[in-house]
């Protein structure tokens, strides 16, 4: 499938073209998750989706962490910080780095950037075990209220 692609790691984004309201998406072998509803979609098969014109399909990868935080018309100002929820989808272990800096100048070039570790798994009853580590002391930390959310059952 020449048209539909890989957006990073976790996510298969297979996009709809003008005047068509069904598209054939091929998803490769593991379990796959809709991306809006966290429903199980496949493993390794071809399917058929009628999206509708307001979603353009997603998938995510099982053991997906995708960070998700406001709509925001700039970037936060300095010392200005953000809400951040990180949804997990599927069963998978999963570690994910988290990249920060101050979202307005250069300085990441000169090492004013930090990453941030975040560990997702599922305990043998369905509840997440998370962990997100602390800022670096002396770098940039954009982030307030950290949630984490379960797209999966």
């Amino acid at each position: 499938m020449k048209d539909q692609y890989m957006a990073g790691e976790y996510l298969l984004v297979a996009p709809m073209f003008t005047g068509k309201q069904t598209r054939t998406i091929i998803l490769p072998k593991g379990k796959w998750f809709d991306f809006y509803t966290g429903k199980y979609a496949g493993d390794g098969e071809v399917i058929m989706v009628t999206p509708g014109l307001d979603k353009i399909p997603v998938y995510v990868k099982d053991g997906g962490v995708i960070p998700m935080g406001p709509a925001l018309m700039h970037a936060p100002k300095p010392n200005e910080k953000v809400n951040l929820e990180i949804r997990y989808y599927g069963s998978k272990p999963a570690k994910y780095q988290l990249y920060d800096d101050d979202g307005e100048t250069f300085n990441y070039e000169k090492g004013a950037y930090s990453f941030r570790e975040i560990n997702i798994s599922k305990t043998t009853d369905g509840k997440l075990k998370t962990s997100i580590s602390k800022a670096e002391k002396g770098k940039p930390n954009t982030l307030d209220k950290v949630t984490f959310k379960a797209m999966t059952n």
